[in-house]
């Protein structure tokens, strides 16, 4: 008689049924042991959002980039560049901004271009947050200076380096204004729940930013036979976990950031003090970031000396466990 096979689980789509029931009991533990939060750092924002002036260049924005006239009525009107870019960026401007975005988010995913549909889902959420002021956004301040560099040279090629050189002098040449303005916003006293910063200087990111990458690596996993349906499923809770609510909280928003001492951090301090792992839990995650890491490592999805690094790290496991206490 032919030995019975062991029924396989239904994977991703079993996992997508209980992912929403063990992501909100994850939140609730991590948020109970979380300290206080205070307002929002505007520079920090700003820090966060360093990467997104390449976004200017594409054709979507090119589309509805402001015009000679625009730029000449928003400079005639207002002394200071922040004023000016305020003023330049009226409520239909804002409205055609957020539907080029959208269209660029959908043609990245469809492109399987992760780093720039990560930046796409980093501005729309910006964007989103009540009060979020046109003189922070790093995408219409680089669409202004795009439209000062044109001006000045139509026939001039604009490239990146230019864009991020003029949004690090505006930065430093109003500084003290635009934290003014900030000020004015948010009165003392005032609350903003959306965009906060924690006791480690942090900005909160929408946990939609690594979307794409997580959905790539559940691609991944599904084309790996070898690999059982329950070790995919808890490979990707598990970094589900190291995006959403670590990286959300340390304000990192993308994967070339990472460093092997971020992942220490991670293994042997956050994730024990805010999820109070089993020992079990905590091999689950070795060995889900280690699958991760080697995917990472595989479709170059950052520097290779550093992933390279961060798998070997991983792969001694046991080292890693006699080291901790769980």
């Amino acid at each position: 008689m032919a030995k019975k096979q062991k029924q396989k689980k239904a994977g991703i789509a079993n996992r997508q049924k209980n992912k929403k029931q063990k992501k909100v009991a994850q939140k609730r533990k991590l948020i109970a042991s979380k300290p206080v939060q205070k307002k929002l750092s505007q520079s920090k924002v700003k820090q966060n959002l360093k990467n997104l002036p390449r976004l200017v260049l594409e054709p979507e924005l090119l589309e509805i980039a402001f015009s000679e006239d625009e730029l000449k009525q928003a400079v005639s009107a207002q002394e200071k560049v922040p004023d000016q870019v305020e003023a330049i960026a009226t409520p239909d401007f804002v409205q055609k901004l957020s539907t080029q975005l959208e269209a660029m988010k959908l043609r990245f995913e469809q492109n399987q271009d992760v780093d720039k549909s990560m930046m796409v889902h980093a501005i729309l959420y910006f964007m989103e947050q009540e009060g979020a002021p046109a003189f922070l956004n790093q995408i219409v301040v680089g669409m202004f200076y795009y439209a000062k560099f044109k001006s000045a040279s139509p026939e001039a090629e604009i490239t990146l380096d230019d864009l991020n050189q003029a949004l690090k002098e505006y930065d430093q040449d109003w500084e003290s204004y635009l934290k003014e303005k900030m000020d004015q916003m948010n009165p003392e006293g005032a609350e903003n729940p959306e965009l906060e910063e924690d006791d480690d200087d942090t900005v909160s990111i929408s946990p939609a930013l690594f979307e794409p990458l997580v959905e790539e690596f559940e691609s991944h996993l599904e084309s790996k036979d070898e690999i059982e349906d329950e070790v995919k499923e808890r490979a990707i809770e598990d970094v589900e976990v190291l995006f959403n609510d670590y990286f959300e909280e340390k304000g990192i928003t993308q994967l070339e950031d990472v460093r092997l001492r971020k992942i220490k951090n991670f293994l042997d301090g956050w994730f024990i003090r805010m999820m109070h792992p089993t020992k079990e839990d905590l091999e689950f995650m070795i060995d889900s970031l280690e699958l991760f890491f080697n995917f990472a490592l595989e479709k170059e999805k950052m520097p290779a000396d550093t992933c390279q690094e961060i798998v070997t790290y991983l792969a001694d496991k046991e080292s890693i466990l006699t080291k901790l206490e769980v």
